[in-house]
Parts: structure tokens; sequence; C-alpha cells
């Protein structure tokens, strides 16, 4: 879990018992933000894995799975293989 996933839940949890204030609202957005940046770079990555199994392209399906395990431990998006 990354820490915009813990703040999401403690803004979700404060929400639950008042309003969020406007500096709350903004910042649950910026989390909202990172969120999906993170989801859509951890699909286009499994994505990639499964073509280059089905290719056999063994060397690149390694360089994905790194990539894979550096996004999901720090949430940074992932360096793209090079031509």
């Amino acid at each position: 879990m990354l820490l915009i996933h813990q703040r999401l839940a403690e803004l979700y949890t404060i929400s639950r018992m008042r309003p969020l204030t406007p500096a709350e609202l903004t910042e649950q957005e910026h989390c909202l933000h990172a969120n999906s940046v993170y989801c859509w770079e951890i699909s286009r990555l499994n994505m990639e894995g499964q073509l280059a199994a089905r290719t056999g392209d063994a060397l690149w399906q390694e360089e994905i799975q790194a990539q894979l395990l550096e996004v999901q431990c720090s949430g940074k998006a992932a360096r793209r293989r090079k031509e």
C-alpha cells in the first residue's frame, strides 16, 4: 500500500464524520489523481508483461517484472524500455 492509499482511507473516514475542508478536498483530489496514474501504470505493465510472455521475449518480460515491482513499491512511474 502506498502512502496515498493510506491518506485516501483517512480522508474517507473523516468525510464520514464531517464534511471535508477545502484543503482536505484538494488533497483528496491530488490523491485520487496519483492513484489513477498508479493504476494505469500497473495496468500497462501487466498488459506488456502478457505480450512479452506470448511472444516469448524473456528479457523484455524480466524488465517488465522489475518495473512492476518498482511501481508497486515506490508508486513512481517505471522506466520504459529503450529500443
